[in-house]
C-alpha cells in the first residue's frame, strides 16, 4: 500500500466520529458503513478510502480526506522540541500510518485498541 493510502486510512480512522456525524446529517451513513465494512473485510484500501473521500465531498467537505499535516515531511503530531518519543500507539492491524502519542487510543474502523510500540 502507498504512503498516501495509509495516510488516508489514518485520517479516516482518526476523524471517524465526526465523519459519521456529517454522513448521517447528509443521509450518507449507509454508504459510509458499506465502505467501513469492506475495509474490515480486507477490501482494497486505496479504492475504499477514495470512496470515503468522494463521500465526504458529496457531504460538502471539499478537502475530503485531504492531508491535514503541517507540511513538514515526516513530522509527527504533538512532538515536543527536544523530547524523544518513547512510546506511541499505532494501527492495530498495521494497515495505516496513524500515530497516537497520548496514552490509550482506539482504532475507530476496527474498534480495537491501538497497538503500543516503543520508538
Amino acid at each position: 500500500m502507498t504512503g498516501a493510502g495509509t495516510a488516508a486510512l489514518a485520517r479516516l480512522c482518526e476523524q471517524l466520529t465526526a465523519i459519521r456525524t456529517i454522513a448521517d446529517r447528509r443521509e450518507e451513513l449507509p454508504a459510509l458503513e458499506q465502505v467501513l465494512n469492506a475495509l474490515r473485510d480486507g477490501g482494497d484500501v486505496a479504492q475504499l478510502t477514495a470512496e470515503a473521500d468522494e463521500l465526504l465531498r458529496r457531504c460538502g467537505i471539499a478537502r475530503g480526506l485531504g492531508d491535514h499535516r503541517d507540511g513538514r515531511p515526516g513530522a509527527l503530531p504533538r512532538l515536543g522540541a527536544g523530547h524523544p518519543v518513547e512510546e506511541a500507539r499505532v494501527c492495530p492491524t498495521g494497515g495505516c500510518d496513524r500515530v497516537v502519542l497520548d496514552p490509550g487510543g482506539t482504532c475507530e474502523i476496527f474498534a480495537r485498541p491501538m497497538r503500543l510500540v516503543r520508538l
